[in-house]
């Protein structure tokens, strides 16, 4: 009898494991329909469709050893090529294994959380699966390395804590090496080691100088790969581009400014913005430093409560904030080129802010009465299904290009990059008066930039305009000197200018530079040709041939240079 209800105990236990599974994988797969067969979108051209090393047969490899990246994430990267294999040019693939990323992720929160003893641990991951602040980091396959990266930093958690609970080493290593994956995936995990100390903290009420030990390893890989982040951000993502973001002064107040600002788009997460407006602090306004007054004030009145409550609301905020403190502008990052924050940031800090959510949920309903459990369950229900609605019709959203910018626009028209994205995409559909009007409005706001110079000026020249294209260029090439792109197109419109001489000066540094390439040979050819060089022409379009047989230019270009020179024209 007692093995037989035993029995039955375990099944219903299963039973309900799997129904909320269920509920968590059915909630995502509903929510992200919209982009299951949405297009490349932003930055997905740089990262994949338009990056030969992903597409290379050997990348792999190149990805660890001799990255080509803007970043060194070299475990996303390899995820990237197994994918660019199997799937190729079709978006689905990616978004569908982002959304399942996501659905991992969600179920690790739930089950970190439980592990930790959080009272509501699944409503905990339930609210993050459904929660429209995700939703950038999983409709835009760009931000695959956040979806793939979280589920190895909550694996690492669930061994931590593990570790903490038996002492057995196993569950060190297993921390290290998931911890390892998640920061080769991407970055944002680097503050995993002083989260370490802080659940210490949380748990034993102090920390002793061998937990300080013992996650020395942990800093060290933070410490090398931050590094290397930091390295590759400067170096590559940012290169020589202005990031307005000023002096000390108004990086601290911007940092004070989006602490808040992004609380509150996790409580009220109303007007979400793939881009939103830049404050103005450069330089600051005293009022702007009241943040930090604030945040003072709530840690201090925690800290003093640390011995009963207190010590939860430091462990759910300081999670929050210690996670957060990388992106919060103190060290530029290439986003910063568009804006201060952004959703994707608050992937991994949120969890803090919605377990303490919960957990202050649970303990009021504790605290009220039996009679006050059913109204909790039917808030939270409601709070839930509000979440996945507002989600689901924000992932709509992220479907395309057309959609993303223009709402950006409709609630942020001072957006250069929607600006530039959408004059980018009508310029390519031809629509080259809609196009210069909204890439005239971001070379107004970033006149700075290289890339909407150079965009500018290629619409110019669409309309013959060759004097202001030719300006917009060399103004793009001030701005980028090392931009293949940009010199190629200003020698274009010198040659239309009916400047030969000058276009074949760019041509021909190209062609030092990038000796095997037809292309660039061609022009050459066409410019020397043009300038009267029409023996040095011949040559430069026979080698041109001899790299590319199937150069169409090439040929036609060649074979009327060889008529020409066996039938001179005749001076009358």
């Amino acid at each position: 009898m007692n093995t037989t209800r035993k029995s039955q105990t375990n099944f219903s236990k299963w039973e309900t494991l799997i129904v909320k599974v269920l509920v968590i994988v059915i909630a995502c797969l509903w929510i992200y329909s919209p982009v299951f067969n949405g297009d490349w979108l932003w930055d997905d051209d740089y990262l994949i469709t338009a990056n030969p090393v992903v597409q290379s047969p050997d990348g792999f490899a190149s990805f660890w050893v001799e990255p080509k990246t803007a970043d060194y994430f070299p475990l996303t990267m390899s995820l990237l090529w197994l994918m660019w294999k199997w799937f190729g040019m079709d978006s689905t693939g990616y978004h569908v294994a982002s959304v399942l990323l996501h659905t991992l992720g969600s179920c690790l929160v739930w089950t970190l959380l439980k592990t930790i003893g959080l009272r509501g641990a699944w409503l905990a991951g339930l609210i993050f699966a459904v929660h429209p602040i995700a939703v950038e980091s999983v409709a835009w396959v760009s931000e695959l390395k956040n979806t793939f990266s979280l589920p190895f930093f909550l694996a690492a958690g669930c061994f931590f804590v593990r570790l903490e609970d038996t002492g057995r080493r196993i569950f060190y290593w297993g921390a290290l090496v998931f911890f390892l994956a998640a920061m080769l995936a991407k970055s944002s995990a680097v503050m995993f080691p002083v989260v370490m100390l802080l659940y210490i903290w949380w748990r034993r009420d102090r920390i002793v100088w061998r937990d300080l030990w013992n996650s020395a390893p942990f800093f060290l890989v933070s410490l090398i790969l931050g590094l290397v982040t930091l390295y590759f951000q400067h170096s590559r993502a940012i290169g020589n581009e202005p990031i307005p973001i000023g002096g000390l002064d108004s990086r601290f107040a911007i940092a004070g400014m989006a602490i808040f600002f992004y609380l509150s788009k996790i409580l009220w997460p109303v007007l979400l913005l793939p881009i939103y407006p830049q404050w103005n602090a450069n330089p600051p306004e005293l009022i702007q430093f009241l943040p930090w007054s604030v945040l003072a004030g709530v840690l201090g009145v925690f800290w003093i409560r640390r011995k009963t409550w207190g010590r939860h609301a430091l462990m759910g905020v300081g999670f929050y904030l210690i996670t957060l403190l990388p992106v919060l502008g103190f060290v530029a990052m290439s986003y910063m080129r568009v804006g201060w924050v952004a959703d994707h940031f608050i992937y991994i800090p949120m969890i803090g802010v919605v377990a303490l959510g919960v957990g202050v949920g649970f303990r009021a309903t504790d605290l009220a009465g039996k009679k006050w459990r059913l109204v909790f369950g039917a808030f939270a229900a409601f709070v839930v299904v509000v979440l996945a609605f507002w989600s689901h019709r924000y992932a709509g959203i992220w479907e395309n290009e057309d959609k993303l910018w223009n709402y950006t626009l409709l609630h942020n028209w001072e957006c250069w990059q929607a600006h530039n994205r959408i004059g980018a995409k009508e310029f390519n559909r031809g629509n080259v008066d809609v196009a210069l009007e909204h890439l005239r409005e971001a070379t107004r706001l970033r006149p700075d930039l290289a890339e909407t110079q150079n965009n500018l000026g290629s619409a110019v020249l669409a309309k013959k305009d060759t004097k202001a294209a030719i300006k917009h260029f060399q103004e793009a090439l001030r701005l980028s000197p090392d931009i293949v792109a940009i010199q190629s197109n200003l020698a274009r419109a010198l040659l239309l200018d009916n400047q030969p001489a000058a276009a074949a000066e760019f041509y021909a540094d190209l062609c030092r530079r990038y000796p095997d390439n037809p292309t660039f040979l061609c022009n050459l050819g066409v410019t020397l040709y043009q300038s009267g060089k029409k023996t040095e022409a011949i040559a430069s379009f026979r080698r041109a041939l001899e790299i590319d047989p199937n150069l169409l230019d090439a040929r036609e270009n060649l074979r009327a240079a060889m008529e020409e020179a066996e039938n001179p024209p005749v001076n009358k």
